[in-house]
């Protein structure tokens, strides 16, 4: 009980979506199947660019709740367990990771030890972009993520029954060798998924932009699933003031995304070292000229001016279809970050696209949403609740 209110579950409209979203992940796996068989090379392109979206969720979703659990925050408390859920599906993104590692001598040029070494700028960086390197970190960065996300997920979930507030400290004590963890691997997965897809092209601020990025599609995310989850069964735990300072942490994160991203251009453009000039220069050419112009309008300067409203941060509704823009606009950064290195005339978005959308989205989803069915829709065990369901964070 809490203010004398029962414990809720996951009920209504998206408790009843996991059978759907399991077949939309069946029908995208076989897109996928002929996609692949149309175009190897372009479907693992797309294929890596829906998995970096999905994964960069769950990333997200991690970071969120152990930076909580740092914080000793209260006001989030109602709001976690969806992000729990969420960093809990990290130990089968490690499973659908593995078309990609079937398709890394499609995806990257270096993985060819004649080519690499044919070509000098690659050759001096073999000391890193070596086959039993990558494949040692990737198992290190998986295996990180499997336990943190599912240690936070566990622990939280065993204190709704044992109601022992230790549990709080040791879940701040892990998060803060987890936050270490997670600096790590998530910034040298960007470095080696993304960044080496041009193994000529370098920036030592690329994994700040892959953070940014994935704390900005995860508020995104939290905000959306809140406002589904008060409507499917925890209307009493949910309410404005959390969705407020949602709202405003995705606004924050979203400057932030931007300041990153206008410093790694400022400083490459200022530098005009060919070396990394030549990544804006693919982008700069054919539709990837518009979709980059479009970038700083559609995932900053709009959602900004959006964003800053006091009172759409207070108006649900509102908020949750900002967020669902900014969450589309996330995909398209991924997209126009990993494919102008296989499609240099422009935008190529087909079927391996789609597919790979809809099947890693549907699994994850379907993953998702059994998850917190199968436990309470809040942290019941937390001796924050209390607070967390009277919290005023001031602003009327």
């Amino acid at each position: 009980m809490a203010n004398g209110q029962d414990i809720p579950r996951l009920s209504g409209s998206l408790a009843g979506t996991e059978k759907i979203f399991l077949g939309l992940g069946v029908i995208g796996a076989v897109g996928c199947g002929v996609s692949y068989a149309m175009d190897k090379k372009s479907f693992f392109a797309s294929y890596l660019t829906a998995f970096a979206f999905f994964l960069a969720l769950s990333l997200g979703a991690l970071f969120f709740v152990m930076v909580q659990h740092l914080a000793r925050s209260s006001w989030s408390v109602t709001v976690r367990r969806i992000a729990e859920a969420s960093a809990g599906n990290l130990q089968w993104m490690a499973v659908l990771s593995i078309p990609l590692f079937l398709g890394i001598p499609a995806l990257f040029t270096w993985w060819d030890p004649a080519a690499a070494h044919a070509d000098h700028l690659i050759h001096i960086k073999q000391g890193y972009l070596n086959q039993p390197f990558f494949i040692i970190r990737n198992v290190i960065y998986f295996a990180a993520w499997w336990f943190f996300g599912r240690l936070m997920f566990k622990m939280s979930v065993g204190q709704d029954k044992s109601k022992d507030p230790a549990t709080t400290l040791k879940l701040a004590k892990w998060s803060a060798i987890g936050v270490i963890f997670f600096t790590l691997t998530q910034t040298f997965w960007a470095f080696d998924w993304i960044m080496a897809l041009d193994p000529h092209w370098f920036s030592t601020m690329f994994g700040v932009y892959f953070f940014a990025g994935a704390v900005v599609a995860q508020y995104c995310f939290l905000i959306m699933m809140s406002f589904w989850a008060k409507k499917s069964g925890g209307k009493d735990f949910f309410n404005v003031e959390h969705f407020h300072d949602m709202g405003k942490l995705l606004f924050g994160h979203n400057v932030f995304w931007t300041y990153i991203g206008f410093s790694q251009f400022m400083l490459i453009w200022y530098a005009n070292i060919p070396e990394e000039t030549v990544f804006f220069h693919h982008r700069a050419v054919g539709s990837w000229k518009t979709v980059s112009l479009l970038l700083p309008w559609c995932h900053f300067a709009i959602p900004f001016l959006f964003l800053m409203s006091h009172n759409i941060k207070r108006k649900l509704a509102l908020l949750t279809i900002g967020s669902a823009w900014l969450l589309v606009m996330c995909y398209i950064d991924l997209y126009w970050l990993i494919q102008p290195n296989f499609h240099h005339e422009g935008a190529h978005f087909g079927l391996g696209d789609i597919s790979s959308i809809i099947g890693i989205g549907g699994f994850f989803l379907f993953l998702f949403v059994k998850r917190l069915k199968s436990v309470n829709l809040i942290p019941s065990g937390d001796p924050r609740l209390e607070q967390c369901l009277t919290y005023d964070n001031g602003v009327a």
